[in-house]
């Protein structure tokens, strides 16, 4: 018997094969009898429902002094009603193996609740109740005033908490966006239950509610149930999305540098850019290709530059935080105190190469294959599918968007980057904010500017 010997060249990648067509998964868009819209996304493979209503209101809803105010008024919705404590809610889900609960992002707030579909009556009513009749009970909101407080002065120990919050301030001063979401020790200790049902019923008042579903319910009898259960509790609007209360102020002239002291800190964390785009900018797509490429994944420049070739750190990473206003850039790393001024100055020579230089078509070749074969794994499940229809919905981005996104990706070139670089990245405007030990790093970090030294925050 005869065996050929094939050599196989292992030291090039195989060429990519083309790309499989995916179509983002059908949608139902219905609206109940209050006007309120319902996006459905039916699938029955699994006994499972969730549900969930965006209220057309955030942390952006906040002001310097009631800092903290939406995220606390979601968390105490489920922590007693007009007919239920907090602990019937609590039992009630628990005992048909659901889950509900409240949040706020900072451009909405989200009751949602998961069930198998057999008890979906169960968690629906549970849910219109903590939307319609929730009480802020003094005793609820003491109680949780006091966890709150303690994981505020928690956080203040963690070196990327605190840069979080001064590169956020950087970037938006005054406007909500730069707030501290969860609070400050100062305005989540003032919340009174007053303060928390005053804003509770402006939010409920506001444009732009909805429901997303996914799972294992058809649109009729969702509409049934939904229409039977929030009938009198919301009201639809005409409008989508509530408008903003203040406005994003301009991009800084000039480097910005704020260093948050932690006293002998061998270790310091840098956030690093600038404001960015709103979601539905159409230089949205351009922008992601563009960010994946320079810190989007493990294979990007920054993250290549900082870890493989200087080993400053175990990981670094940049995105574009794209809110329903104008989001911010940022570049993300955590660093050894001695390579701490190098790492910002590798920062910036990154951002300023993407600025001036076309990228090669190998490299942009790379992170669209990489973008357009990762996206069908973020579709992959009902819920995954009606995060990404929130999406559509909350940043009004048009119901064909997922549709279009890889052709879109995919036709991005090497100058549609740089037109976005330049349009939309300011290497001489940077915001830099890093927490770490004062002594060692302030000196340094003049190099870059004027550095703001804050003993605390």
């Amino acid at each position: 018997m005869t065996f050929l010997m094939t050599t196989i060249d292992r030291t090039t990648p195989p060429a990519p094969g083309p790309i499989t067509e995916i179509r983002f998964p059908s949608f139902v868009s219905t609206t109940l009898s209050n006007g309120i819209p319902v996006y459905l996304v039916e699938n029955h493979e699994q006994p499972l429902v969730s549900v969930t209503l965006y209220l057309g209101g955030g942390s952006s809803r906040d002001t310097a002094a009631t800092q903290g105010l939406a995220s606390m008024a979601a968390e105490m919705l489920n922590k007693g009603t007009a007919t239920r404590s907090a602990t019937e809610i609590a039992e009630t889900i628990d005992f048909v193996g659901g889950s509900l609960g409240a949040s706020a992002s900072w451009d909405a707030s989200v009751v949602s609740t998961s069930v198998l579909s057999r008890y979906l009556d169960t968690a629906i009513g549970l849910q219109s109740d903590i939307v319609a009749n929730p009480v802020f009970a003094d005793e609820e909101l003491s109680r949780i005033k006091t966890q709150r407080i303690a994981n505020i002065m928690q956080a203040k120990s963690d070196p990327g908490y605190l840069a979080d919050v001064v590169f956020s301030k950087g970037v938006y001063g005054d406007h909500p966006y730069g707030f501290e979401a969860a609070g400050t020790e100062a305005s989540v200790s003032a919340m009174q239950s007053a303060s928390l049902r005053e804003f509770y019923a402006t939010l409920r008042a506001l444009p732009g509610a909805f429901f997303i579903v996914a799972g294992d319910v058809t649109e009729a009898q969702i509409v049934e149930k939904l229409s039977a259960a929030f009938g009198s509790a919301l009201r639809g609007q005409s409008a989508v999305g509530a408008s903003a209360v203040t406005s994003i102020p301009a991009l800084n002239q000039g480097p910005r540098i704020t260093l948050v002291e932690k006293k002998q800190a061998v270790q310091s964390a840098i956030r690093v850019g600038h404001l960015g785009i709103a979601r539905n900018h159409p230089d949205y797509v351009p922008l992601y290709v563009l960010n994946m490429l320079l810190g989007g994944y493990f294979n990007s420049r920054i993250n290549q530059n900082l870890r493989e070739r200087n080993g400053f750190t175990y990981g670094a990473r940049s995105y574009f935080d794209a809110r329903k206003q104008t989001g911010a850039f940022v570049v993300s790393t955590e660093v050894r105190t001695d390579v701490t001024a190098a790492a910002v100055l590798e920062i910036r020579n990154e951002i300023e190469a993407i600025v001036t230089k076309p990228v090669e078509p190998h490299e942009l070749q790379m992170v669209q294959q990489y973008i357009i074969g990762s996206f069908p794994l973020s579709i992959e499940t009902p819920q995954q599918v009606a995060n990404r229809i929130a999406s559509l919905v909350l940043y009004d981005l048009g119901a064909d968007y997922y549709d279009r996104f890889r052709d879109q990706v995919a036709a991005v070139t090497a100058d549609d980057l740089l037109r976005a670089a330049k349009a939309h990245l300011h290497p001489d405007a940077l915001v830099i904010g890093v927490s770490g030990d004062a002594n060692a790093l302030e000196t340094e970090l003049r190099a870059f500017g004027e550095v703001d030294v804050k003993e605390s925050i």
